[in-house]
């Protein structure tokens, strides 16, 4: 989702409507809101793209200027609905006008009513609009937006989600009591998005601020019995875009020390070791 339109629409929204600067935890780098106002907020976006009407336009003089065929396009087009914008583009090699662009609009029948300019004279030459689909791939699918944004948010909490190793709980029990055990006694940390069983250990993940922290510290505590043994999974090594700033390797090596300082002096090349494991 990084670098998409939509992942841009959520970070900005969530942005304005805090009311609080943001508030930073030592254990993660997780949004501060909750997952009904992300929810809210990826439905608002897929239900404003879904009611845009997008309308190909080509056959027009691509020797005219961007602005010149702005302006045509528009005059031409407004009557049929809320004009909303054109996506314009122009080769990079010869500066010329792509052979077609996109004209969108919004508003009950502004399709039918563009697909009715079909031949029209755009600078001396007659134009050919046709109906294109939705800018998301996903509205394609027939979904409502409801289950397109439910889908959405709950794949993006799994790829957010930092975990845990729990050791120390009573491995002969059946498998789905352990889940259930384990899914009880850290339901305050946070959201849970899974809880896995391994031969000797579990894994639990959280999607939330401070929640991995939170789950770290109860360590020690007892569960049917058995005290658990409660350790932060190694962070993964973010993605550096192209042309990104050394920040990015600056927040990794943080995190390496930090988890270093966690386990009890453990160097940071050894923290590396045990992450490709």
């Amino acid at each position: 989702m990084e670098g998409s339109p939509l992942a841009n629409f959520v970070k900005e929204s969530m942005e304005r409507s805090r009311s609080s600067p943001r508030v930073s935890a030592p254990y993660t780098w997780k949004r501060p809101f909750s997952a009904d106002a992300h929810l809210e907020v990826v439905k608002s976006y897929y239900d404003y793209v879904k009611s845009r009407i997008r309308i190909g336009v080509e056959g027009y003089d691509t020797s005219l200027q961007p602005i010149e065929l702005y302006r045509a396009l528009e005059s031409l087009f407004k009557a049929c609905g809320e004009f909303h914008n054109i996506q314009i583009r122009s080769d990079p090699v010869t500066n010329e006008l792509q052979r077609s662009c996109i004209v969108i609009l919004r508003g009950e029948g502004a399709g039918d009513k563009a697909l009715q300019l079909d031949g029209s004279d755009i600078g001396g030459k007659k134009i050919v609009v046709t109906s294109l689909p939705p800018g998301l791939s996903d509205l394609s699918t027939g979904l409502s937006t409801d289950v397109l944004a439910a889908r959405h948010v709950a794949h993006d909490q799994r790829n957010r989600s930092e975990g845990v190793s729990v050791t120390g709980y009573a491995t002969s029990l059946p498998r789905d009591d352990i889940k259930n055990a384990l899914s009880n006694h850290f339901s305050t940390c946070g959201e849970i998005t899974d809880v896995f069983l391994l031969n000797s250990r579990a894994l639990v993940y959280f999607y939330g601020l401070g929640s991995n922290h939170r789950a770290v510290q109860l360590s020690g505590t007892d569960l049917g019995g058995c005290t658990l043994v409660v350790k932060a999974l190694p962070y993964p090594k973010p993605k550096e875009p192209a042309g990104a700033s050394g920040w990015t390797r600056l927040r990794y090596r943080f995190r390496l020390a930090t988890l270093a300082k966690t386990r009890g002096g453990t160097n940071t090349s050894d923290v590396r070791g045990i992450r490709r494991m």
